[in-house]
Parts: structure tokens; C-alpha cells; sequence
């Protein structure tokens, strides 16, 4: 005998239809003769059963989709993590050509391997670099070689009705002072041969660019050749001396 009043096939409802077919079930009852009220009652607590299945399955989807959330807060972690160790290659790279132009190159503005080749131009200002906290220079320093900077940003917000009138209106200024280096003063000092303070290096930089030569094939497997080439670089630095003209400097290309 069949535990139903319709000829509705309740597996194939989707979820609010299962609740419009429950709810229609429910309002039929008072209309209808004790057997059929039966049949009605049986055929609701099915519908019931597949409501609840339902909302199981909304539930999981809600569940699966915060679980592919957070993979993918992961996944843009480590792509974060390794892109910032690739840039960190890159620069050291940078690096290293840098410091075989300020050792090797004498005369010349180009290094040149069996396929590709590195040229390098002056760029206009001296790089100064700074590896230290200029809170902790002495006040003489900080005088000779530091300023204040004083940013002021304003906040101007108005509230009105739907209809244009102005309800509230506004102003709140913000300023922000800090000290920053004076780079131009660092530069000025460095060529007349001053001390600077610790931490501070000053050098000449180059622009490097790159050419490929298209009478070789290009290599299929250098992925060995960055490290190799990154360790020969820690070792002429870690084996050099005091700051000087010629200390390794860091690319701007």
C-alpha cells in the first residue's frame, strides 16, 4: 500500500519545494476524510525526513566550502612565502652582478657569458643604503643627517538626508611627524669624505640590463646555477672588509 497521498516524487524536490509540499500537506488535513489524513500524515513524515536530508546537505556544503577556504588561505601563504624567497634570489642575483662590476669590470660597461649579456649605466644619485635604527644615532647625527616630516591628512565626511539635506557635516584634521633620513645630507657628506653614522653605506649604482645571444640554444636546466652562484657571492663578502667604494652594492634595476 502506498505511504503516500500525492503521486509527488519527493526524492526529486529540490529544498524549497519540499517545505512548499510539506506546508501544503499540513493545510490539506482538516479538509480531508480520517483515511486520507493517513496517507497525508505518512507522506509528510517523509517529506520531513527528506527536508531534513536537505538541510544536512546545506549544511556540508557550507562546511566544505569554509574547509576550500582556508586551503586556499594557505595555498596564498605559501605562494606569498615563495614569491617573496624568489624576489629575495632575484636580488641577491642583482646583487652579484653588482659587485663583479664594482671588482672586475675596469674599463667596459658590459659582462658578457656565452649566451646572454650584462650591461650596466650609472644611475644619477648615489645609493645610500641604511642597515640601522636612526633613533638610535647620536643628536649630532640625527642633526646632520636627519629631518622631520610632517604629513597632514584631512577627513571631511557629511551626512544627509535621502533627499540632499545636510544632516552633519564635518572636518577632522590628522597629523603625523616623524623622523626620516635626510638622504641628500647623507650624499653631500659621504663625497666630502665625512663620517657617517653606523649602518649607513653610500655607493655608486647601476641600472643592469639584459641581452640574449641568439647564436647559442638557451639552457634547458639552470637551476642549479643560481646557488652555486649565490654562495661564491657570500663568500667574497664574507671574506671582504670595512664599508668602501667598492662594497657590494644592492641593485636598483
Amino acid at each position: 500500500m502506498s505511504k503516500q497521498m500525492t503521486q509527488t516524487k519527493l526524492e526529486k524536490l529540490t529544498t524549497f519545494d519540499l517545505f512548499k509540499h510539506h506546508a501544503a500537506l499540513s493545510n490539506s488535513l482538516p479538509l480531508l476524510t480520517p483515511d486520507s489524513q493517513e496517507l497525508v500524515k505518512a507522506e509528510m513524515e517523509l517529506c520531513a525526513i527528506f527536508k531534513a536530508e536537505k538541510l544536512d546537505q546545506i549544511y556540508y556544503a557550507w562546511a566544505s566550502n569554509e574547509d576550500a577556504i582556508e586551503r586556499a588561505k594557505k595555498e596564498e601563504d605559501l605562494l606569498k612565502s615563495q614569491r617573496k624567497h624568489h624576489e629575495s634570489q632575484v636580488q641577491q642575483i642583482k646583487n652579484l652582478l653588482q659587485y663583479l662590476r664594482s671588482t672586475v669590470l675596469v674599463n667596459g660597461n658590459k659582462l658578457e657569458g656565452k649566451r646572454y649579456q650584462f650591461s650596466f649605466s650609472k644611475l644619477k644619485d648615489l645609493k645610500v643604503e641604511i642597515n640601522s635604527n636612526i633613533e638610535d644615532w647620536s643628536q649630532q647625527e640625527q642633526e646632520k643627517y636627519c629631518m622631520l616630516q610632517t604629513v597632514t591628512t584631512t577627513k571631511h565626511t557629511v551626512v544627509t538626508s535621502m533627499s540632499g539635506e545636510v544632516l552633519d557635516e564635518s572636518t577632522k584634521p590628522v597629523t603625523k611627524t616623524e623622523t626620516i633620513p635626510n638622504v641628500d645630507a647623507i650624499r653631500n657628506a659621504y663625497t666630502q669624505g665625512k663620517q657617517l653614522p653606523f649602518g649607513v653605506k653610500v655607493y655608486q649604482n647601476y641600472a643592469i640590463r639584459r641581452k640574449r645571444f641568439l647564436t647559442q640554444r638557451l639552457d634547458s636546466h639552470p637551476s642549479n646555477y643560481p646557488t652555486q652562484l649565490l654562495s661564491e657571492l657570500a663568500a667574497a663578502t664574507e671574506s671582504g672588509g670595512s664599508t668602501s667604494k667598492n662594497e657590494l652594492p644592492q641593485s636598483s634595476c
